[in-house]
């Protein structure tokens, strides 16, 4: 199996490398400026193309050279910044380098399948209290991320349905582990609590919206997900991935203070609320489970625990540099 990863040194990207290593899989990636190979599992190593989503052009030169037999198409902008419309920026990476994406898997690679990362966020809140969003449900994106991944996804199904590309649509819900950026809200309660303990910063948390309960999911699975679906997964379909538990941001903090033993100010900064952001986001997973077997394997305390160790072995610098949190 050769597999191609745009995205490849992100959040995702990285341990979705890892985990097709482990598979014996050839890896390959794009990331936006030129890099070394990156080092995986087996001793073998990913060579990296260079490629920007945001650009005009799809990264033809590689896939013509690689003929990867399925693509994971990861890379995109997912800050979104609090409210309006999104940026230029996230537009055209997220929305106009999908095409580009699935216009160069055409000319040049037709027989790929394509897995593209959408998100959880496209169905907006549920339609009614506690029910768990499906693949079938309306798309009813909440923020300007949510909005560019929604059109990128019904693009996905277009070439699909009107150019015969083999096109899967992941659905991933919040996932979070170790190698997160500080941007998103569970990260970032890690970092401030790691700087916390190593005497770094004062005992003060800042936060957002504790009240909110999102569905967390193990990065390990849910890039254990993915591979499932370029095994067994349909093209042209939808799949949620997704724990099927909600937690509130209440229940992280608390976790954290155990791991950590320390119990700080908390502060709840009105600049890391987001107005439009639903109080409750849940996946339904079953179709991903019927049709792949796919259940996630680690449960919220031990990706916690993971995601805390991973920033307590970080450098100073990364631990006080300024917060950016992004949800």
């Amino acid at each position: 199996m050769r597999l191609l990863i745009t995205g490849i040194r992100g959040f995702v990207g990285r341990h979705l490398a890892q985990r097709g290593s482990t598979l014996g899989w050839e890896i390959q990636g794009t990331s936006r400026l030129p890099a070394p190979p990156i080092p995986l599992l087996n001793g073998q190593q990913a060579k990296l193309g260079s490629w920007a989503p945001e650009s005009c052009f799809g990264p033809d030169l590689i896939l013509e050279e690689f003929q990867p037999d399925a693509v994971v198409h990861l890379a995109a902008e997912s800050f979104a910044g609090a409210n309006g419309l999104g940026s230029d920026s996230l537009w055209k990476a997220n929305f106009d380098g999908t095409r580009a994406l699935l216009d160069s898997v055409l000319h040049h690679a037709p027989k790929s399948l394509v897995v593209f990362g959408s998100t959880g966020l496209v169905y907006g809140a549920p339609l009614f209290a506690g029910a768990k969003s499906k693949e079938s449900d309306p798309l009813c994106p909440p923020n300007a991320y949510a909005a560019s991944k929604s059109c990128a996804d019904l693009l996905c199904q277009l070439a699909f349905s009107n150019a015969g590309l083999r096109v899967i649509r992941a659905r991933p819900f919040n996932h979070i582990g170790p190698g997160q950026s500080e941007k998103f809200a569970v990260s970032s309660f890690a970092r401030q609590f790691a700087a916390m303990k190593r005497g770094l910063m004062e005992p003060i948390l800042r936060t957002g919206n504790l009240g909110s309960f999102r569905d967390f999911t193990d990065v390990r699975d849910i890039v254990r997900g993915y591979t499932d679906l370029i095994q067994n997964g349909e093209p042209g379909e939808a799949y949620n991935m997704g724990s099927g538990v909600a937690t509130s941001m209440d229940t992280v903090v608390n976790h954290l203070c155990e791991m950590s033993g320390l119990r700080p100010e908390i502060i709840a900064d009105p600049s890391l609320f987001r107005r439009s952001d639903p109080l409750v986001l849940l996946a339904n997973s079953d179709k991903i489970q019927i049709r792949t077997g796919w259940v996630p394997k680690y449960d919220i305390v031990s990706t916690i625990r993971d995601l805390w160790t991973d920033w307590m072995t970080r450098s100073e610098t990364e631990l006080i540099t300024p917060l950016t949190i992004n949800r």
